[in-house]
């Protein structure tokens, strides 16, 4: 399995279609990833469709994922289901980074569709029942008489075939697998190991700026006081923006970013800066006093999600009861690397080129 230059979807389609006829499928990851969105439906539905199957007539197989690699193994797990429905070599699979674009679409198994309409095209050129028809290496195989047809020969009829309901259509049976649930060595480990990966981080556009962001180290913290004279001086930086942030998810209300021509001048600029902040509440926190709020919380009566027989009244009546508390400490769902993004701000507004790394994995 390979791994292919960053492509947005514009730029996909483009490259489908000039490339002469393609299968493309689209279809939604995981249903319950978009259940937050439900309150803003209103003004902009969420977008189901966050991967596309792409099979060219040169039997390439592609898969388009917005998803982006933070160390899971989305980019290595997923094209092996891709491979596993599709029943193609492991070796045939690519991936492709691209962001998505809000649009409606069905939710579904996108390999298991592409393999259905493959057969369907096949059982229809050879005048058969879909039944007598299996996919295997690539190829769609009739047994009686003994013919296949390889599934760039079939693209061009396949893509004239309408999507079946994604709800719905037949998995393969898990006693067939030869890809899932097998030892499979994940392709970005090579390049994380020799430091050939480019990340999020390694971005770099003309005349670019670095920033380092200041903030209270407590949240819900704000700024009481900001000097920026003395971050100002230091050699290399360009400005120091003070600014405050509201809203779902900020952790606090304030604070200060640092402009500067490399990442180091950014840096000691912000350890120049002279900010006072007002810790709030949180800053009294502690773990015994969590544990206490915690407790209060065990004690209120929980959601019921599932209810069979009557545990109470077997707890009543038995005549031993063990209990037990199981303590676990935070475990912080934070990302060793520093968070970053690269923004690229053009005066006519026309939406900007990023420059495109293969193998590139965007960090939070």
């Amino acid at each position: 399995m390979a791994i292919a230059a960053v492509v947005n979807r514009r730029e996909f389609l483009k490259t489908g279609a000039a490339g002469g006829v393609a299968l493309v499928v689209g279809f939604r990851l995981s249903p319950a990833a978009f259940a937050d969105q439900a309150e803003d439906q209103e003004k902009k539905p969420p977008n189901p469709f966050d991967a596309w199957v792409r099979i060219t007539p040169d039997n390439r197989v592609t898969l388009i994922l917005s998803k982006s690699e933070m160390g899971q193994g989305i980019m290595t797990a997923l094209p092996m289901i891709l491979a596993e429905e599709l029943c193609v070599d492991w070796k045939q699979v690519k991936v492709q980074q691209a962001p998505t674009n809000p649009k409606i679409y069905d939710l579904g198994t996108g390999g298991t569709a592409a393999r259905e309409m493959l057969v369907a095209a096949a059982a229809k050129q050879w005048e058969v029942s879909p039944d007598t028809c299996k996919a295997q290496g690539g190829q769609v195989v009739h047994g009686n008489p003994k013919r296949y047809l390889s599934y760039g020969e079939l693209v061009e009829a396949a893509a004239k075939l309408p999507i079946p309901n994604l709800n719905t259509v037949p998995l393969k049976n898990s006693d067939d697998f030869t890809l899932v649930g097998h030892d499979t060595r994940r392709f970005e480990v090579r390049d994380k190991a020799t430091g050939s990966a480019k990340f999020g981080i390694d971005s770099r556009v003309p005349g670019m700026l670095f920033a380092v962001v200041a903030r209270c180290p407590v949240f819900g913290g704000k700024v009481t006081s900001f000097d920026a004279t003395k971050a100002k001086a230091v050699a290399g930086v360009r400005d120091v923006i003070q600014f405050e942030t509201s809203g779902r998810g900020a952790s606090t209300t304030g604070g200060g970013a640092v402009l500067a021509d490399n990442s180091w001048a950014a840096i000691q600029g912000r350890n120049a800066l002279e900010v006072k902040w007002e810790e709030g509440p949180a800053a009294k926190e502690s773990t015994a006093e969590l544990q206490k709020q915690f407790l209060a919380n065990a004690a209120k009566p929980g959601r019921v999600l599932r209810n069979e027989g009557d545990a109470d009244s077997a707890l009543g009546s038995s005549p031993k009861k063990v209990e037990a508390v199981y303590e676990l400490p935070f475990a912080p769902h934070a990302c060793m690397e520093p968070m970053n993004c690269t923004v690229l701000r053009r005066p006519n507004g026309r939406k900007p080129s990023l420059p495109k790394h293969p193998n590139c994995l965007r960090k939070k």
